[in-house]
Parts: C-alpha cells; structure tokens; sequence
C-alpha cells in the first residue's frame, strides 16, 4: 500500500515523476485519494490504540507499532499527522484560495520527499539483511 501511495502522489507531480504511471493522472490521483483514505484509517486506529494504552497505563513496548511517544514512532506520529493535515487542506480549499492550497502542495510534496528518505534510512539502519558481509 505505502508503494501505490507514493508512487501516486509523486505520479501527479507531473513532469519530473509522471512517467512512474505512464502520465495518467486521473488514474494516480484516484489511487492516492483511497491509498491515503485507508492511510488515515491506519493512522487514526493506531491513535486510538495508543490512547488506550495510555488510559491502562500499558509501559510494555511495541516495536511494530508505527505510532509511539519517542523515537521513529514519535516521528511518524508527526509526519503523518502533517500529511494529512496538508492533504485535507489541499483537497478542502481547492476551489477558495489557490495560494493557501499552492503552499499546502509545496509542503506537502516536500514532507513526502522527507519522510520517503526516512523510511529508507529507517529501513537500511533496522535491516541486518541489507548489510555487506564481512571478509
């Protein structure tokens, strides 16, 4: 899922990322809009975990959990809430202020090229599998 989303909403950047869908951006647009509705409900329901856990007073740690409060999860935490909150504002304002909507595109694809580079860093430094073998 996280693959079809960035590979949609980088696919409406237009010229430089088109040609990751063969330049058909009603089909990318359409993708990214249910990719990021189901990246929401993902969101939202690991929010509502984390409450509860909070609530019980739950100290174990979750190192699958994708939201927390130190750490990566910290950072996702905040970096999903921004992309969300740009991308509501982009889809909500679209027809009343195109220069509030225009700084919520730049922010927004910026935040991607961002957290993009932080799941692969996340990745490289989480898996011994990527690591070279020593002699």
């Amino acid at each position: 899922m996280p693959t079809a989303w960035a590979c949609s909403g980088f696919a409406m950047v237009g010229a430089k990322f088109g040609w990751l869908l063969n330049f058909d951006i009603s089909s990318a647009d359409y993708v990214h809009r249910v990719s990021a509705m189901l990246f929401i409900i993902l969101t939202l329901v690991s929010i509502i975990y984390e409450v509860i856990r909070g609530v019980k007073n739950d100290q174990k740690y979750l190192a699958w959990s994708i939201i927390g409060k130190s750490g990566y999860q910290l950072f996702t935490l905040i970096m999903s809430l921004l992309l969300i909150i740009t991308g509501a504002i982009i889809w909500i304002c679209i027809e009343y202020d195109l220069s509030f909507v225009t700084f919520a595109l730049l922010v927004h694809e910026y935040l991607s090229y961002v957290f993009l580079a932080s799941i692969i860093w996340h990745i490289y430094k989480k898996s011994h599998a990527l690591i070279w073998p020593k002699s």
